[in-house]
């Protein structure tokens, strides 16, 4: 174990949390960074609704669940340490991050400051309004020994034009956890609304709204959180509920009809809600929510942690492998690459042995991958219900599979 890296509290039973993670015993899952293994709680919870939904229709079986909905908002409030009223559910956190973005009202000369590392989605629908003559973009510094935005440096680009700074608690082809804390407490105008990213954060590092300086903050269900896929949570602080405007559609949900020619939308973060959601989906988010919250999240990521230094020295001692990320600096997952083989050609090569992992290319992390002469990497993100077993299988195929592509070569 590296210096430094705390244990699981002994309240933490991590025996159970494995077993009742069912898809764990069915092959090596690393790639908790795409999606987790969920809890059987998640699944049956989602399969029980759907059967009251054929048994009594979709409207009964959701009035029938208003109460346990409700709950799941309380849930996901105390998860980002804000109130019910600052959450709002959606779809993808993508969507709802763009609902934001496209909620800001208009101001000539607008400035956006985005991460290098930013999501593809969020880049995509900032290039847009850039596009549209909406905002103009400027790309925050990086400290290349370290990976992350050199904040002296992007506080130097901050002035009274930006109007929002963007960017990630954790880029998706890079585990390095960025300084959102130190971005957020820079000087900047009142205007100025600080969205972060967290879906590679939210249900692996406690992240709470006012501690972290965020104004829109989204996650979606299916990573860390494990919870059912078309998911996801968006928090909004006081300051981004006051400037934000109406989303650009909107949904009996968020907005009331209130006259022929008139109507008025919710103060609260749900007028980005829509009418159309997965009652089963959304249930099954809260018991994610809540059983992540049961077994502490500092729980699940002490143990991620550990997991992820038996990677780090694992992978460091295969020859041609270079792993991308320092594991003092506490990385959520790791990347690694070989000249040996192409990070798609290795990924098949453990899918071949039951091995879950990933590829990040450039269609999710162009400007970082290009940056870094990259193309693409693979990425190895357990979670807590990853063994040590599983760890060591994975070491072997990939220092395997190295030794068959250098045969081939000298052959």
């Amino acid at each position: 174990m590296s210096k430094g890296i705390a244990t699981p509290s002994a309240g933490f039973d991590l025996a159970s949390f494995c077993a009742e993670t069912p898809g764990a015993s069915n092959l090596v899952h690393l790639n908790a960074a795409g999606a987790g293994l969920p809890p059987r709680f998640v699944t049956e919870t989602v399969v029980t609704h759907l059967t009251r939904e054929a048994s009594v229709g979709p409207h009964w079986a959701a009035a029938e669940a208003a109460e346990r909905l409700a709950g799941v908002r309380a849930s996901v409030a105390d998860l980002l340490q804000c109130h019910a009223h600052h959450i709002a559910f959606g779809g993808s956190a993508g969507h709802l991050w763009a609902m934001a973005l496209l909620a800001m009202p208009a101001r000539p000369g607008a400035r956006i400051l985005v991460a290098r590392s930013e999501w593809a989605s969020n880049v995509l629908n900032l290039l847009k309004q850039k596009r549209a003559g909406a905002i103009a973009i400027d790309v925050m510094p990086f400290d290349e020994g370290s990976g992350r935005i050199d904040v002296a440096r992007a506080a130097a680009l901050i002035d009274e034009r930006t109007v929002a700074i963007c960017l990630p608690v954790v880029a998706s082809g890079s585990g390095v956890r960025q300084p959102v804390e130190a971005i957020a407490a820079l000087p900047r105008p009142d205007g100025c609304l600080l969205f972060v990213d967290g879906a590679q954060a939210v249900g692996q590092i406690r992240l709470g709204m006012a501690s972290m300086g965020a104004d829109v903050l989204v996650a979606p269900s299916r990573k860390w959180l494990r919870g059912p896929r078309g998911e996801a949570i968006m928090a909004l602080s006081d300051r981004a509920l006051a400037q934000l405007g109406d989303p650009p559609i909107l949904s009996q949900a968020g907005s009331e009809w209130t006259s022929l020619e008139g109507y008025s939308t919710r103060s609260d973060a749900g007028r980005f809600e829509t009418y159309e959601f997965s009652v089963a989906g959304r249930l099954g988010l809260g018991v994610a929510v809540e059983y992540a919250l049961r077994c502490g999240i500092n729980n699940i990521r002490d143990t991620i942690r550990m997991r992820l230094a038996r990677l780090h020295a694992g992978l460091s001692t295969i020859p041609d492998v270079t792993v991308f990320e320092e594991i003092d600096r506490e990385p959520a997952f790791l990347t690694f690459g070989t000249p040996s083989l192409a990070p798609a050609e290795l990924n098949r090569h453990l899918a071949e042995v039951n091995i879950a992992a990933a590829v990040v290319d450039r269609q999710y992390a162009r400007a970082d991958l290009e940056f870094r002469g990259l193309s693409a990497v693979n990425r190895v993100a357990p979670h807590a219900y990853t063994s040590e077993a599983d760890i060591d299988h994975f070491l072997d195929a990939v220092a395997a599979a190295l030794r068959r592509a250098r045969w081939r070569t000298a052959s």
